[in-house]
C-alpha cells in the first residue's frame, strides 16, 4: 500500500514516507522513527538504529528487513 504517512506503531508519532518498496509486485510505503530505536545485529554486533517499517496492502506494518509483522 502506498501512502504518504503513517504513524509509528511504537510511539504513535505521525510519520511521512522515505521511500517505497516493490514487495511480490505490490509497492508498500516505508517509514523511519528516529524517536523509536530498536537493535539490530550488524556484523555480528548490535547496533541501535531507527524503527523502519512498510505497510503491506491490508494496512499492516511490517519489517522490511525480516519480512514479518511488527
Amino acid at each position: 500500500m502506498v501512502t504518504d504517512t503513517w504513524h509509528c506503531p511504537g510511539c504513535g508519532a505521525q510519520l511521512e514516507h522515505v521511500g517505497v518498496m516493490t514487495l511480490d509486485g505490490s509497492e508498500c510505503s516505508v517509514f523511519q522513527c528516529d524517536t523509536c530505536v530498536v537493535s539490530r545485529p550488524i556484523c555480528g554486533e548490535p547496533f541501535d538504529v531507527a524503527l523502519t517499517f512498510a505497510i503491506n496492502d491490508a494496512g499492516q506494518p511490517f519489517d522490511p528487513a525480516d519480512d514479518a509483522l511488527l
